[in-house]
């Protein structure tokens, strides 16, 4: 043995005892964790990119504000009244008792815990809205690309048809996917743009209504002046009122500006039949029109 050979060997034993085996086989475990804990980030990963029938149902439920107050039931009623595999305790079980109440049409025998598809979320949420309804829609016939693959074909093709027009959904290269899952992402932006496209429907039709039931009635005061009545009609309370908040001169016309008020909800009114009126005075030789502040 020469003098290197001598010198390298406790080398080695140093080396080895810094090292034990014992650590090597510690290094296992920690492996293993991250193993496993990188399977179960893969696993919420997959979860995270579909949402299950029972959340596709809350979903719609809650952002169209959907309800059962006006409905007095015989005994409290369970999500397993309306469907046979529903869970009672489970989060969305008290919207499958409003969803079954206003006009979504569920299946007895649906899975809850199931993934939802674009087609079933479709077709609850079309009928969700056309329970707000109803909407006014053009009989333009929109060409689906893949409407052959839709599992409820007339319905399904129907309510897609009803919710582009709606606003609510768009084509995707002239496609819907109706059988791939509904992404949390597109659940989402669909219901949101729905609960926009019948806020906003509301709002038209009540402007409108306002509008066509105030009156103006003209009277002659002398031969200069004449007496502008505004009026709401008949109103079940004193809660409804009207006020002229200002008249606008210009070219012959006299613009009369008005705002409207309606009852504030929990407040007590007298239960009476009124007709709210507000009188300006106009020069007669204007034309009166009204407008409405908002």
């Amino acid at each position: 043995m020469n003098r290197r050979t001598v010198i390298a060997l406790p080398l080695v034993c140093l080396t080895l005892q810094s090292h034990p085996l014992v650590s090597r086989a510690a290094d296992v475990h920690p492996a293993t964790e991250t193993v496993t804990a990188a399977m179960n980030m893969a696993d919420q990963a997959k979860a995270a990119k579909v949402i299950t029938y029972g959340q596709g149902v809350d979903l719609i439920v809650k952002a169209l504000g959907l309800n059962i107050d006006n409905i007095r039931f015989i005994k409290e009623p369970k999500a397993t009244d309306y469907c046979e595999f529903a869970d009672n305790k489970a989060a969305y079980a008290s919207s499958v008792i409003i969803a079954a109440n206003n006009g979504i049409t569920l299946d007895r025998k649906q899975r809850f815990n199931t993934p939802m598809t674009r087609e079933q979320f479709a077709l609850a949420l079309e009928e969700a809205i056309e329970h707000t309804g109803p909407y006014p829609m053009n009989m333009m016939w929109i060409n689906i690309g893949d409407a052959a693959a839709f599992v409820n074909k007339d319905k399904a093709n129907n309510a897609v048809q009803a919710l582009i027009k709606f606003g609510v959904v768009a084509l995707e290269r002239n496609n819907f996917r109706p059988r791939a899952n509904v992404t949390p992402a597109e659940a989402n932006a669909m219901v949101a743009k729905a609960a926009k496209f019948v806020k906003e429907h509301k709002e038209r039709v009540e402007e409108h209504q306002q509008q066509s039931e105030v009156t103006v009635t003209s009277t002659p005061v002398n031969a200069q002046v004449n007496s502008v009545v505004l009026s709401r009609g008949s109103q079940p309370n004193s809660g409804y009122q009207i006020a002229i908040t200002g008249i606008d001169f210009a070219e012959g016309t006299a613009t009369v500006r008005y705002k409207l008020t309606n009852p504030e909800p929990g407040k007590m009114y007298m239960q009476m039949i009124t007709e709210p009126k507000a009188e300006t005075f106009v020069g007669s030789a204007y034309k009166v029109v009204l407008q409405q502040d908002k």
